[in-house]
């Protein structure tokens, strides 16, 4: 049993981590009580003697200086519960108080409920509902991930402040800067990115991302196809991981390359359907290499101008006004007057960054670009005719059933697997059953993350992202690229720690787990037929099947000294 301690204690410090980094601080908690001034007028409220008669309550008024004192609900009257507004609240305060009748007296205090989020125009986003974007919020919402969103330009409103936004940069002629100066494409880049919980405003799908502006589209939300084009290619040089084409028109050949080529380069594009009504995609949507979006409203209906045909792969909450006008998607925006408001739009426009967001999530949680479009269009919502369809592509967008599979399916399994082969290595080393469990508990942890984390109806926390997905994936936070260099996906850093910790007793079924599941997702990446950055595909197989293999041997390595370790004691 003694054995068996450290890893279960490991195990409920990182749960401890993770309550203590859930938990909402005083300050963002959304209650009022300490903040409440007791100078000048307000709410009296007192909790009087049971046994007070209406003629005691009457004196009271008197004392207090002829105050209107009332029940303070039908039903509290056997409580004792009264309340007033007074003009004079800190004196009524402190005077009631120290009345023999009064057995508690103190200002109103408001209260608020603990939601998550507290942005005030929540809830008028039924499209973030429909698509279920809380689970995407607890498992990293896009942080490491680069969105570029090629429109207007993008500008940093109210509730973009605070949202990672680059410079990037404008390919409109004589227009120098990627600001927004029409509102389209900062309505975009809210969806995609607003700032969340912080009290302003509304939510964004992937509020982890870093927005990369691409202006290509005038004032008059016009743009030509070169600009747009030059616009895509220099998203992938500049490492966009996700571009945002909420734009169409007639097809372009060298828009349709540079497309071939970002897809290439593994970098997802998301394009809008089009708003004529028709059986017509608009391009880029229609082209093969682009993911096209097309639109419903808050119905799940197919939005009366969202085209549709051959070409439609997906769709999203893009507004449908005829309902009313709350049910356009709400963000902020650029009001045309030099300022900002929230307002709702409608179109396809706004359903493809729905699109775009939801694979930033997927990909932050160390999908690969084509697992990412898989998973999107695999746990998409059926609509309309059974299957795929020309109204609604594979289906409706749905974030939450995508990141429930990955955390389901691969992430739990390869907790399994990783814990599995631990269990075996540490028996197989004549570990006692106690310490051959823990050690498969930290591999399974380290191999597939606290997986069922994200799943519990707890706000989204740093604590979380990091806890709820495999330790190889920890540097895909800052970006989803570091993952995949080869210094970190390899036996360096499991074999420091081994060579550090694997002699001592308290330490070395920490460092034996932590090698087999490291171990395991090296192999796990090396059987995907992933490449990592620097080396070809070739060469990546060979580096992560011998570094997997590595981390095993190292592990046993550790299993076996302990053995000796416990002979000798």
């Amino acid at each position: 049993m003694r054995r068996l301690l450290l890893p279960l204690v490991t195990i409920g410090l990182g749960a401890l981590v993770f309550k203590l980094a859930a938990t909402p601080s005083a300050q963002d908690d959304g209650t009022v009580g300490d903040a409440v001034s007791a100078v000048g007028p307000g709410v009296l409220v007192l909790d009087l003697q049971d046994h007070a008669t209406e003629a005691d309550i009457a004196a009271l008024e008197a004392r207090l200086g002829g105050v209107d004192l009332e029940w303070s609900s039908a039903v509290s009257e056997d409580e004792g519960l009264v309340r007033a507004t007074v003009d004079d609240l800190g004196a009524l305060v402190s005077l009631a108080g120290r009345d023999p009748l009064v057995e508690l007296a103190e200002a109103e205090v408001t209260l608020t409920a603990l939601e998550h989020p507290n942005d005030p125009l929540w809830e008028k986003q039924w499209n973030l509902r429909q698509i279920g974007v809380h689970r995407g919020w607890r498992v990293g919402a896009g942080a490491g991930v680069t969105v570029a969103v090629i429109d207007t330009g993008v500008s940093a409103v109210e509730d973009l402040e605070g949202a990672t936004i680059l410079s990037g940069r404008s390919f409109v002629p004589g227009v120098s800067s990627a600001e927004d100066d029409h509102g389209h494409g900062t309505h975009v880049a809210g969806t995609i990115a607003q700032v969340t919980n912080n009290g302003v405003g509304v939510a964004g799908v992937a509020p982890g991302v870093t927005i990369l502006p691409l202006k290509t589209l005038s004032a008059r939300g016009s743009g030509s196809s070169d600009h747009i084009a030059a616009a895509i290619d220099e998203a992938v040089d500049q490492g966009a991981h996700v571009i945002n084409l909420s734009l169409g028109g007639g097809y372009s050949e060298i828009i349709h390359k540079a497309v071939i080529a970002a897809r290439d380069e593994g970098v997802l594009v998301f394009a809008a359907a089009g708003n004529d009504g028709r059986r017509s995609v608009s391009f880029p949507g229609a082209l093969p290499e682009a993911l096209g979006v097309g639109a419903v409203g808050p119905d799940d209906v197919r939005s009366f101008y969202s085209n549709f045909g051959p070409g439609v792969d997906l769709a999203a909450p893009g507004g449908n006004t005829k309902l009313g006008e709350e049910a356009g998607v709400l963000q902020d925006t650029l009001d045309g007057n030099g300022g900002h408001a929230y307002r709702f739009f409608q179109g396809t426009s706004m359903a493809t960054p729905h699109a775009a967001g939801a694979a930033a999530v997927l990909l932050g949680m160390g999908l690969s670009p084509e697992e990412t479009t898989a998973t999107i269009l695999g746990t998409s919502v059926d609509l309309g005719a059974k299957g795929f369809d020309e109204e609604y592509g594979h289906g409706r967008l749905s974030l939450d059933a995508a990141v429930t599979r990955v955390l389901t399916r691969s992430n739990a399994l390869s907790f399994a697997v990783a814990g599995l082969m631990a269990l075996v290595l540490a028996r197989g080393a004549r570990s006692p059953w106690g310490s051959a469990l823990g050690v498969g508990l930290v591999a399974g942890a380290v191999s597939g993350g606290l997986f069922f984390l994200p799943m519990l109806p707890a706000p989204p926390s740093f604590a979380v992202t990091l806890l709820s997905r495999e330790l190889l994936l920890w540097p895909s936070v800052l970006d989803v690229r570091y993952a995949h260099n080869p210094l970190w996906a390899s036996a360096i850093f499991p074999a420091l720690l081994a060579f550090t910790f694997g002699p001592t007793r308290a330490f070395g079924g920490l460092a034996a787990g932590l090698c087999v599941g490291f171990g395991a997702s090296l192999l796990q990446l090396a059987a995907s037929g992933a490449s990592l950055s620097l080396l070809g595909g070739v060469l990546s197989g060979a580096w992560l099947w011998t570094n997997g293999v590595l981390c095993l041997l190292t592990a046993m390595a550790v299993l076996g000294l302990q053995r000796s370790l416990r002979a000798s004691a």
